[in-house]
């Protein structure tokens, strides 16, 4: 573990980071920006505000959104926390929460924390292309945790479609960050002309350069519509913290 862990800050320290406009402001910790809007600050008013639940067609739970504010455990402050009753036993799909807020173009400032092993959300961009979280459940899957028969499924993957290029892991109860610069995918009418396309910093290291994303996973359809950001509860304990998001598409 201390070897990972001290690869991942050498290959930060090795990595520029004036990429896609992004500037040195991507790592767990990271302030809005000028232009930003605060999408999650720990706080129940500002999660009942801005987040609602996303109505898929597993969706079992209610409003007011189930999902805990709690203490952080390693800053102090407040944390939300993925704890929904509907979810419970991994019953993904059926409690996510969705900004009520659309958006095409952006820039996206995520901090997340997974206490145990197992832990698993994600981060639907437009509510369609997710990137994993997900704490390996093996000790022996840390060093690998892409190496999956279904397809790219570890954490910092779009799944079913990109392993990222550096595993820059922190271990299980320590806040880590994903910082994305997001573009829309480009339509005429109702044929694809270009994909999407997201460069993704994870605890300060680029692990996707501009990739295209082509497919859906388990949200809305592709299609030129804009969607809110989705944040998946998958029946286990995850914490997120310190969102916030640049529409970029005026």
């Amino acid at each position: 573990m201390k070897s990972l862990r001290l690869a991942a800050v050498l290959a930060t320290l090795a990595t520029p980071l004036h990429h896609a406009g992004a500037g040195e402001n991507i790592g767990v910790g990271a302030k809005p920006v000028d232009g930003a809007e605060l999408i999650i600050d720990g706080s129940r008013e500002m999660l009942d505000e801005k987040w609602t639940y996303w109505e898929g067609p597993r969706f079992s739970s209610a409003l007011p959104i189930k999902w805990k504010i709690v203490e952080d455990p390693i800053d102090g402050g407040t944390a939300v926390q993925t704890d929904d009753p509907a979810a419970k036993g991994g019953k993904y799909g059926t409690a996510d929460i969705v900004t009520k807020k659309k958006y095409r173009d952006f820039r996206l400032h995520i901090e997340f924390l997974i206490p145990n092993k197992g832990g698993n959300s994600g981060v639907y961009l437009q509510n369609r292309y997710e990137i994993q979280i997900e704490s390996p459940k093996a000790k022996k899957n840390i060093a690998d945790p892409y190496n999956w028969k279904i397809g790219p499924h570890g954490i910092g993957a779009f799944c079913m479609e990109h392993v990222p290029d550096t595993n820059a892991w922190r271990p299980n109860g320590e806040w880590q960050s994903f910082h994305f610069v997001f573009k829309a995918a480009t339509w005429d009418g109702d044929k694809p002309v270009e994909p999407a396309r997201a460069t993704v910093w994870w605890n300060g290291v680029k692990i996707h350069d501009n990739v295209p994303i082509k497919k859906a996973n388990g949200g809305e359809k592709v299609s030129p519509t804009p969607e809110g950001l989705k944040l998946q509860e998958h029946g286990q304990d995850v914490r997120f913290r310190n969102i916030w998001i640049v529409d970029k598409s005026k």
